[in-house]
């Protein structure tokens, strides 16, 4: 029986004030671990996951070659996480290059170059919808959030295009204006990146380690990019022993997700699902509370697998 570690992950949640939502998968065994796990939330960019499982899709039905060469422009270039934006116009690159730029380091410009791959957010719903996970809803691509954030400082800035709005940035403000602008946009003004359950997306990542949402081939390319995310600050933070594919998202210090498997030799692979909003305090205790989460539940897959 878990209830004695869903009582510490409910303990750890309750230590730290925001809206969570908690998917959890031990695929030895079933059992299953969910709170609040069916409430739409903002997934930020865990969303590059179900991109990223339309894209291996539309590869293999032929619709796409990720070796296709594509070239840097201004017009694609995204404020947030990822290098792209930093290089020159003119670098050449392959969708296969932004898909796992997409993920390991979470790359806004490579997201939008994916987006246009497949046909937009809409393909992605599609995607979704085909595979039979309805809570899954692509809102609009990176530049339509961050399009969005700036509209909502300086509503001209709604006006600009993609290029435009890369080349003005945002407008001059002192680093407490601006961290009041983006808590206003999480709270009161602002619209979600996308959304989607905590349970879904568990589910979404177990079609990929199961080869159930696209070829044997591309399953396993999914799993080696999910592989290499370079983040550490949370699922595998505490987890020396085991390997963590996973995807983070985050509106720091409002929302925290992380998503992923954690797979060791002592255990089957435990799926983990970890979506987190609303929250207005310290950063880094939050990162720390998902972190020792993801230790409770590998320390009783093992257990339970021992058992």
């Amino acid at each position: 029986m878990h209830s004695e570690l869903e009582r510490g992950l409910r303990r750890l949640m309750l230590g730290v004030r925001a809206d969570w939502a908690l998917y959890v998968k031990f695929t030895g065994s079933g059992e299953e671990i969910a709170f609040n796990a069916d409430a739409m939330m903002d997934t930020m960019s865990v969303i590059k996951i179900p991109l990223l499982a339309a894209l291996f899709r539309a590869r293999d039905r032929g619709a796409l070659d990720l070796a296709q060469k594509v070239t840097l422009e201004t017009r694609y270039k995204r404020f947030g996480t990822g290098v792209l934006q930093y290089m020159d116009d003119g670098m050449v690159f392959s969708l296969g290059d932004a898909a796992t730029l997409m993920i390991i380091e979470s790359d806004n410009t490579a997201t939008d170059y994916c987006y246009d791959a497949v046909g937009g957010p809409d393909a992605v719903n599609e995607t979704m919808r085909e595979l039979g996970l309805d809570d899954v809803e692509v809102m609009g691509n990176g530049f339509d959030w961050f399009s969005a954030l700036a509209a909502s400082i300086d509503p001209q800035l709604g006006e600009l295009s993609p290029a435009e709005l890369f080349r003005a940035g945002y407008p001059e403000m002192s680093p407490a204006e601006w961290e009041r602008a983006r808590e206003r946009f999480h709270f009161e003004t602002g619209r979600p990146f996308s959304r989607a359950t905590a349970r879904c997306i568990g589910k979404l990542l177990e079609m990929i380690w199961t080869d159930g949402c696209a070829s044997p081939e591309s399953c396993a390319a999914m799993r080696k990019i999910l592989g290499m995310q370079i983040s550490r600050s949370r699922l595998p933070k505490y987890l020396p022993e085991a390997s963590v594919a996973h995807k983070t998202g985050d509106f720091n210090p409002f929302i925290a997700n992380d998503v992923g498997v954690i797979e060791s030799q002592a255990a089957a692979p435990i799926i983990i699902s970890v979506l987190v909003a609303g929250h207005r305090g310290i950063w880094e205790n939050l990162e720390d509370s998902i972190a020792r989460m993801a230790e409770k539940i590998w320390e009783y897959g093992i257990y339970a697998q021992r058992g």
